[in-house]
């Protein structure tokens, strides 16, 4: 059965999620406010119905293209950003998977991210699926 995804728009994200464990996500998204292309965000949502449990999907704004912010146990597990980008929060021992397998990290927002480029000519497609129930699995093992 696939799960409908609870979408949130307008608020805070800081209201949905445990604000010290996502000090770096939440630090960088006040600092850059990035925007979301409908292509990656509707990419990372697919792969989130189609594999996750509990979750849900924040923007400040959907229909202004707006980040995409995948929430589950709250804490953010990934994002949509910019043109073709979709970004992973991942346990360590995943790191050198995602690098090897095209994903390079994301310091910018913190050092357990990764960043995977959707849509590059003469690549193979990333397996975005794979990474969010990656990602997911990850933060619902996060303890509170």
């Amino acid at each position: 059965m696939t799960q409908r995804p609870n979408l949130i728009e307008g608020d805070s994200l800081a209201e949905y999620v445990d604000i010290v464990r996502n000090q770096d996500v939440l630090a960088f998204l006040e600092r850059v406010r990035p925007s979301c292309h409908s292509d990656n965000g509707a990419v990372l949502l697919n792969a989130a119905i189609d594999k996750c449990g509990e979750w849900i999907a924040f923007s400040p704004s959907f229909k202004n293209y707006r980040y995409v912010a995948l929430v589950t146990n709250r804490v953010v597990f990934a994002l949509g950003i910019g043109q073709s980008s979709v970004y992973f929060r991942l346990p360590d021992r995943l790191h050198s998977t995602a690098l090897a397998t095209g994903a390079v990290p994301a310091n910018e927002i913190g050092g357990k991210w990764v960043s995977i480029e959707l849509f590059r000519s003469e690549w193979p497609d990333p397996d975005v699926p794979f990474w969010t129930l990656r990602a997911y699995s990850a933060a619902r093992q996060i303890e509170e």
